[in-house]
């Protein structure tokens, strides 16, 4: 009982219900705004630690939020890291919550569904890719919001090249955007569903009522997913490279340029 209500929330980050051993997570913010507020980041790292130690927990499903605002969103946060000379403390505590995110999903042992739908962030891309399952409507569109900026995005080093190869993962960093079909071909998505069904149709999936991922499959795709020390590694050297690309002159000048598409 102590584990249900542990896992039972519902605040401005998200909310979630454990439904019959399955953890159903509907994401309200994007994870930019959960690293502005401590008490916000603690108690995010307290629920995932909280979902680690379940027991109760037999599959988990997050339904992201569709990201509409995300250009706007992504380029105030460019622009608040680069004035004020916070860009250390503000990058840094970004890039440490998105960092233990990942790594947290990767090493759940529960069957773990990514559903979205509407527009999704390359960023959203490369850490649905830590779930073992993805589903997604048929309207969706998958963006690369750093790549006329120069800038790579959070996970990009590690799932991806695993899943397609280094040739193929470098290419596919470099689209501007890409369809639900063109990521079921690539086989970064799993399925497609209509809009109307994406929560009926994942719900059924997760509890058994639609073929899935048989007991063999799921534990190859946990098994070949996740070295952590490799994955460990591969955010660390982003992380680099993301400071280092923020500190030139070069980078800012060519913000400054893109900051109006960005908001428009």
């Amino acid at each position: 009982m102590k584990t249900h209500n542990v896992l039972t929330t519902d605040n401005e980050q998200f909310s979630s219900s454990l439904e019959n051993g399955i953890l159903v997570i509907r994401e309200k913010q994007h994870i930019l705004h959960v690293t502005r507020n401590l008490d916000d980041i603690f108690s995010l790292y307290d629920y995932m630690n909280s979902v680690l130690a379940s027991k109760a927990c037999k599959a988990l499903v997050m339904f992201a939020r569709s990201e509409q605002s995300a250009c706007a969103e992504h380029s105030r946060f460019l622009s608040e890291v680069l004035s004020g000379g916070r860009e250390s403390f503000d990058l840094d505590r970004f890039l440490n919550v998105v960092n233990q995110f990942i790594l947290t999903l990767s090493t759940l042992n529960c069957m773990m569904v990514f559903a979205g739908q509407g527009t999704i962030s390359l960023f959203y891309l490369n850490t649905g890719l830590a779930y073992d399952y993805r589903i997604v409507a048929e309207d969706t569109v998958f963006e690369n919001l750093n790549l006329d900026i120069g800038l790579i995005t959070k996970g990009s080093g590690y799932f991806l090249p695993r899943l397609l190869g280094v040739r193929k993962a470098t290419e596919v960093l470099q689209w501007k955007s890409f369809s639900a079909e063109d990521a079921l071909r690539l086989g970064v998505v799993d399925k497609i569903v209509p809009a109307s069904k994406l929560e009926e149709e994942t719900m059924e999936f997760v509890s058994g009522k639609q073929p899935h991922l048989s007991s063999t499959l799921l534990g190859l795709r946990k098994l070949f997913k996740c070295d952590v020390k490799e994955l460990k590694r591969s955010l660390a050297l982003e992380d680099d490279l993301i400071r280092e690309r923020l500190r030139s002159a070069e980078f800012r000048r060519t913000f400054a340029e893109k900051r109006k598409d960005f908001l428009a």
